[in-house]
């Protein structure tokens, strides 16, 4: 028990009571975002890399509470689509804070990023840069390049960026077509618990200038996002105080030669910013197994587990000196909607609360509405 406080001391913001008060008033399921938590996970990332500039990668949560608080905490956004510019701009973000960070785009969004002055963007080949030639040619371009993803759940290299060794060529050939090659940009996976990928890909970004230099006016570094979840120390998994220091040196360096540096953190910054409240809404004995039914699952904030693999801890509000191996479940009728197996429970009764710290990432972004069963309710404390 006093293992499970501590843990509830460092990941949830609030009491008990305070929960159970907010369930009250919102019912479950419910995505409680804390304030405080994003601001200051945004004001550690600035003070961990200081000179570089933030883009919040909108994708990790986009609701519109989120992007507000980033965007009075004076943030700038890497967006990937028509419908993540359009929410942007309505909460009164100007252009010149977004980077189209998405290096295969639709016509119709880069038509709208013209028509709205979005024009920071990357690209990793040939036929994208074709694609913008015609639709957008005074964008200002960054060539993204394929780098390592070791020690990262998700490889941002498989879908994505060009080999180091073809990306002057793509340089030149923009600026053969007439185009504005102005940067580099790469993404490690995400998220990244190997320093190393970042310490590779600034070296191989620093080959590509040397290439380049006095015929493509390299301006923009862009190390993209990737960094672990958590803030402080010198954990197992690395944290962004451990990562800073192997990394900063080598951006310091590039921010004196003039350069200017940005990075699109996502989990980071919102990641331990929120936890969920579920309730169990049905039990079962399978086969000698406890099971517990709740009101969110696989389709809904819990999404984070197929799509980000993703593992959780689970707090019952509900004590017991007797604790049994146990199977959660989602609400669905799906038999894929499995959460958790094997997890340590008390005995759980109907309307029991549990609650899940560390979701606020690649969570309710990708939640849906299947069978019909609405997404968590979000509220900010």
């Amino acid at each position: 028990m006093e293992r499970i406080n501590q843990v509830w001391e460092k990941a949830i913001p609030v009491s008990e009571e305070e929960i159970i008060s907010l369930v009250r008033e919102f019912d479950t399921p419910l995505l409680v975002i804390s304030k405080e938590k994003l601001l200051h996970n945004y004001r550690a990332f600035q003070e961990f890399f200081p000179g570089i500039e933030i883009f919040y990668a909108v994708k990790a949560n986009p609701h519109p509470l989120v992007i507000r608080t980033l965007k009075e905490a004076g943030s700038s956004f890497d967006v990937a689509s028509l419908q993540e510019i359009e929410l942007v701009l309505s909460h009164g973000v100007p252009p010149e804070r977004m980077i189209f960070a998405n290096t295969i785009k639709r016509k119709k969004g880069l038509r709208y990023a013209r028509e709205t002055g979005v024009d920071l963007m990357t690209y990793d080949n040939e036929e994208e840069l074709k694609k913008i030639a015609l639709i957008y040619p005074e964008a200002r371009l960054l060539v993204r390049i394929k780098t390592p993803s070791n020690g990262a759940r998700a490889n941002l290299s498989y879908k994505f960026g060009a080999e180091p060794d073809m990306a002057p060529e793509l340089l030149f050939q923009a600026q053969r077509m007439g185009l504005k090659p102005i940067g580099i940009s790469f993404h490690v996976g995400s998220p990244c618990l190997n320093v190393d990928n970042y310490l590779y890909s600034l070296q191989k970004v620093r080959e590509i200038i040397e290439k380049v230099t006095g015929e493509i006016p390299i301006s923009i570094i862009d190390i993209g996002g990737g960094f672990p979840l958590d803030i402080y120390g010198e954990g197992e998994e690395g944290s962004l105080e451990v990562f800073s220091r192997a990394i900063v040196p080598h951006l310091q360096q590039f921010l004196g030669e003039g350069y200017r540096v940005i990075a699109e953190p996502g989990r980071v910054i919102v990641g331990s910013a929120a936890f969920l409240v579920t309730k169990v809404i049905g039990k079962a004995l399978r086969s000698g197994v406890r099971w517990y039914y709740l009101d969110d699952g696989i389709y809904g904030t819990f999404s984070a587990i197929p799509f980000d693999k993703a593992t959780f801890s689970f707090f019952p509000l509900r004590e017991s000196k007797e604790e049994f191996p146990a199977v959660l479940a989602g609400p669905t009728c799906d038999s894929l909607d499995v959460v958790a197996e094997n997890v340590l429970l008390p005995p759980l009764e109907l309307d029991d609360l549990i609650v899940v710290p560390d979701i606020g990432a690649y969570s309710w972004a990708s939640a849906t509405n299947f069978n019909g069963f609405e997404r968590a309710q979000v509220v900010m404390i």
